[in-house]
């Protein structure tokens, strides 16, 4: 019987209305139900922490997500997120860029403004790098540097003259800096300008060494003004006044050291996965989240929508410009410039960037069958060497390619037992090696292939019996005195996924 009913039958059974309401009480409290409601207040005994929870759980986000686009873009916020979410994200970024092909297809002759950087201490470097570069033939190279070339001096690169453009004298001249600012880097350059003047080369190139690095950070802010209007670098060194918003921009700008050699067909199988239209700041990254940045001599990719946002912020550009005067990285200033733009470096392929000669390329697990952008610290004879063995490449390099392409020891043809003497396949030591002493290069073989999770190569040191572990391999070169393997079984089963 429901309790309305129950309540009805028994006020029938009783004349007494007091008793009827009394008893009826009763009995509605016991099944938790009382006979007259309570007035509605609006507040709720049991859920108020439910409504609680609840209005949190949906006023977090929104609040959040009003706070980090009140930021600005060179927040500590911002950036020391950013760099934790990179950290986890970037391993599989790049596994995924190759999975369908190229969406947006780029010839790098034609589509791609070449700007390279060098300096009067290192101009002997240029020559090299176009020679090298000679097969490529690309359309717009941009040479810049702390001196100009005058007549007479310019280099020949496929059948045309390159000049030499004196980026700091640029600066001086239209206005970039206040007009009669002192400044100890400015004086430096001055004093190496003067050296020059006179042909007394030999100081000059001894200036240049005490404090070329100092100016070399002014080369790189790659966007200058030009009567009060900034314009396309490669328009302004070609005696053009076109506005920045023409379509003549490059689809893509690359920077290079002068060191730094440029595998085209890497970088066109690459560069094809990314639409121009967007803003795009890609290279090998260094530094710490306050300020991440491409390593120039791994080359820096820029869009030519990057580019479109420079230009149309020149109150940004010109605070670059002065901040170039104390900045020690020129590399750095460009990454800093781009953060105040909410262009921030792509972390998730640095994989394919690499800092170093093609004999010193760490080649680590998650690299193997990924191609390789350039390679770096390349003096003029082996900038040549390296242009001979490259220049006929028609497809991506990938890293594993590196072992067959300098006849290095084949993971097909390579034994758990072989050992190559005064030969060095580890290279260069850090944090994330592991060196101990054992008294052959057997037993360092031996446990490197009992860490095989870590241990990709070994070298073994007669003089020291030290034993170096590395989670890489390289082609690496003749090193008298040592012994070197690898982790064979685990590179074969790496070299397999390719």
């Amino acid at each position: 019987m429901s309790p309305i009913a129950y309540t009805t039958w028994f006020a029938k059974k009783n004349r007494n209305f007091a008793r009827l309401r009394t008893v009826a009480s009763i009995h509605i409290v016991h099944l938790h139900l009382p006979l007259t409601p309570a007035p509605f207040t609006g507040k709720c005994e049991f859920c108020g922490g439910r409504l609680r929870w609840r209005f949190l759980v949906l006023t977090l986000p929104a609040s959040l997500f009003l706070l980090w686009t009140a930021l600005p873009y060179d927040s500590s916020i911002r950036l020391a997120l950013r760099f934790n979410l990179n950290a986890l994200g970037s391993p599989f970024t790049s596994q995924r860029l190759f999975v369908k092909p190229p969406a947006f297809p780029v010839t790098i002759s034609k589509d791609a403004g070449i700007i390279l950087k060098s300096g009067f201490g290192t101009k002997d470097r240029i020559s090299a790098w176009l020679e090298s570069h000679q097969e490529r033939s690309f359309v717009d190279i941009l040479v810049v540097g702390d001196f100009a070339t005058q007549p007479g001096q310019h280099y020949n690169y496929s059948g045309r003259q390159l000049n030499v453009h004196d980026m700091l004298a640029l600066m001086l001249e239209n206005g970039s800096l206040p007009p009669g600012l002192s400044h100890p880097r400015l004086l430096k350059y001055s004093n190496l300008t003067a050296a020059i003047a006179t042909g007394d080369t030999n100081l000059a190139l001894e200036l240049s060494k005490s404090f070329g690095w100092e100016l070399d950070a002014m080369k790189v802010v790659i966007f200058y003004r030009a009567e009060h209007q900034l314009v396309d670098p490669f328009d302004l060194f070609l005696g053009l006044s076109w506005p920045i918003n023409a379509c003549h921009l490059k689809k893509l700008y690359i920077l290079a050291d002068d060191d730094t050699y440029i595998v085209a067909p890497s970088l066109e199988g690459f560069l094809g996965h990314f639409d121009s239209n967007l803003c795009y700041y890609l290279g090998n990254p260094v530094g710490d989240y306050r300020g991440r940045f491409a390593h120039g001599g791994s080359s820096v990719i820029l869009s030519q929508a990057t580019m479109r946002r420079l230009f149309g912020n020149p109150e940004i550009v010109s605070a670059a410009h002065e901040e170039s005067l104390s900045e020690t990285w020129g590399d750095k200033l460009l990454a800093t410039t781009l953060i105040k733009l909410g262009i921030y470096l792509e972390e998730g392929y640095s994989r394919f960037f690499n800092g170093e000669p093609p004999r010193s390329a760490k080649l680590r697990s998650d690299r193997f069958c990924i191609a390789i952008m350039a390679f770096h610290g390349l003096s003029p004879l082996a900038m040549l060497q390296t242009g001979r063995m490259f220049r006929h490449a028609v497809k991506p390099v990938r890293w594993i390619d590196l072992l067959s392409i300098y006849q290095a020891l084949l993971p097909d043809t390579f034994t758990k037992q072989s050992i190559r003497q005064n030969w060095d396949h580890v290279g260069s030591l850090d944090e994330s090696t592991k060196s101990i002493n054992v008294p052959t290069a057997g037993h360092c073989g031996e446990a490197c292939h009992a860490d095989s999770s870590f241990c990709l190569a070994w070298t073994w040191e007669l003089d020291t019996q030290a034993c170096h572990m590395s989670p890489w391999v390289i082609v690496g070169d003749n090193a008298p005195g040592k012994a070197s393997g690898l982790n064979t079984s685990r590179v074969k089963k790496l070299a397999t996924t390719c």
